[in-house]
């Protein structure tokens, strides 16, 4: 089992029965590593009040798989406060960890405990999706005991992870979120690391931050979309998203649309990846 592979099984460890589309997520990567490996870019936190930032139709997608980011004021106020865990700080995982990875980062990887760290994270996410998140759309986690999403920690990885299924009424699609240190080979954002390379925008925030965002065509109607975060502090952030799953049928698996479009835009993904207070370094 490669790195991939056994991080994202690793992300929806132990999934209840709306599990997200762990499988797509692979075969979605390993699409991409056939022209470059793994690796991260992004975009950071913005300002509350920022310019607004307008992505053009893009070449291989064109209208109406375009992908644009107006701007989308972010919650402001103190820092978050850290919340009582509804699950453990580290995913239940059916075989054994994968070994350490030990790639060089940006900066010095942060010294806060996991424990510390996924309270911490899970409040600044519990407070900044209320103002986020479409009116009758919510977040259903993963981790059984949970009501709200949870950030866990991977050792293997050093990563913080949410997983779970976004909903509203009977449609539904996957939702993931990961926060980690950058490492040095994605300080900075290109395209050529997204999911769809075609299909692919970088956007300049004026703190200094980047974005890196991309929408792959599935199937008719089917997208998945992705915003790597780059933060000048040193933090990455990927949020993913889609509207559609896989499913087995006898021997073959096909894949099924759950909404009509992806119930978060790139626009609400990146405005929760962009959320105060999601960074390693407070």
């Amino acid at each position: 089992m490669d790195e991939i592979t056994s991080q994202l099984h690793a992300a929806a460890a132990d999934p209840p029965a709306t599990r997200i589309d762990v499988e797509h997520l692979i075969s979605a990567e390993r699409r991409r590593r056939r022209h470059r490996s793994w690796a991260w870019s992004g975009i950071g936190v913005a300002a509350a009040v920022a310019a607004v930032a307008v992505v053009p139709a893009l070449a291989a997608g064109g209208p109406p798989h375009a992908i644009t980011l107006p701007v989308l004021s972010l919650p402001t106020g103190a820092p978050s406060a850290p919340v009582p865990l509804c699950a453990g700080v580290t995913p239940q995982t059916s075989g054994p960890l994968p070994p350490l990875q030990s790639h060089d980062t940006v900066r010095a990887r942060p010294t806060e405990a996991p424990g510390d760290g996924v309270a911490r994270l899970t409040g600044a996410l519990r407070d900044a999706l209320p103002a986020l998140l479409p009116n009758g759309v919510r977040i259903d986690p993963a981790l059984k005991g949970c009501s709200e999403p949870q950030f866990t920690y991977h050792p293997s990885y050093r990563q913080y992870t949410v997983d779970g299924t976004v909903r509203r009424g009977k449609e539904h699609g996957l939702f993931l979120l990961q926060v980690r240190p950058t490492d040095t080979e994605s300080a900075v954002p290109d395209c050529r690391r997204a999911f769809a390379r075609g299909n692919c925008e970088v956007i300049d925030y004026p703190d200094g931050s980047a974005a890196v965002v991309s929408s792959m065509v599935e199937g008719p109607g089917q997208r998945q979309l992705q915003v790597v975060l780059l933060r000048p502090d040193g933090t990455s952030v990927l949020a993913v998203t889609n509207n559609f799953r896989n499913e087995l049928a006898g021997k073959r698996m096909r894949t099924l649309k759950t909404a009509d479009e992806p119930l978060l835009t790139v626009e609400q993904l990146a405005a929760i990846a962009r959320a105060p207070g999601l960074t390693l370094y407070p």
